[in-house]
């Protein structure tokens, strides 16, 4: 493709962000026949617009911000695999808590076909999920209805998690950095997952591709805590290292035999 003006590329870039999950930069380096520096820069000046979030060679749109209506729509089919292979993952006969999310969401649905199970939850489309009361015993933990988030929030949610010791915590990610480890947006959630860590015996944390070298201004938890990460596709290699030395398991579906 030959070289278009700056402006047109950029708004380029943005509209194909609007239609695709993700760019990439040496894609879009040769789509536009430019350097992958002055793709970079292109992806810095959407990022400073609020139009996508700069990832580990590449960008991702803002939907990590937005509503859980829009989320789950967001690599859904994904998504929906993570929760088939995370469900596989979980003790029938533990008690369990499931953080709010579009990926645990999923989680929640590929656990309602098992047995019976205890599940503790800040979020009320996972118990609806779960056919709460009739299939398996669900808690809700109480809390200031954050409609945007489908989720409960404030120091009910946390009260509740204090008094509980878990089995298996089934987190969402927001971000997975390769040397700080999982990184939020606020300090609330940094908070209440370090008390779900902290609460637990056992972590799995489920996080598609676009949440590999997401950003996150606050670490809840460092790699060596993490325990398990389920996705949809191998993490970049700059995680290869970071993860073996501390010993965190990934899954994703090429590493499962049929």
């Amino acid at each position: 493709m030959a070289r278009i003006p700056a402006a047109s590329r950029i708004k380029a870039i943005a509209d194909l962000l609007e239609a695709e999950d993700g760019v990439s930069i040496a894609a879009m380096a040769e789509r536009y026949s430019v350097s992958m520096e002055t793709i970079r820069r292109d992806l810095a000046s959407l990022e400073k617009n609020g139009l996508l979030t700069r990832v580990h060679g590449g960008a991702i749109p803002t939907a990590r911000a937005a509503p859980i209506s829009m989320r789950v729509n967001s690599l859904s089919n994904q998504k929906a695999s993570i929760g088939e292979l995370a469900a596989k993952l979980v003790g029938r006969d533990g008690w369990i808590f499931m953080t709010h999310g579009s990926t645990t969401l999923s989680v929640a649905k590929a656990l309602d076909e098992g047995s019976p199970m205890s599940v503790m939850t800040n979020m009320p489309a996972i118990a609806e999920a779960l056919h709460g009361g009739v299939k398996h015993r669900v808690t809700l933990t109480g809390g200031e209805y954050d409609y945007a988030d489908g989720a409960l929030t404030g120091q009910q949610v946390l009260d509740a998690i204090s008094e509980c010791v878990f089995d298996t915590v089934i987190i969402a990610a927001y971000g997975i950095h390769p040397v700080h480890g999982l990184v939020e947006s606020g300090k609330y959630l940094q908070y209440m997952k370090r008390l779900l860590f902290q609460r637990s015996h056992r972590r799995i944390v489920v996080a598609d591709h676009s949440k590999f070298g997401a950003p996150g201004s606050y670490i809840s938890a460092p790699l060596s805590e993490i325990g398990t990460i389920v996705t949809d596709e191998p993490p970049p290699p700059v995680f290869d290292e970071a993860f073996n030395e501390a010993g965190v398991r990934v899954i994703y579906p090429a590493t499962v035999k049929d």
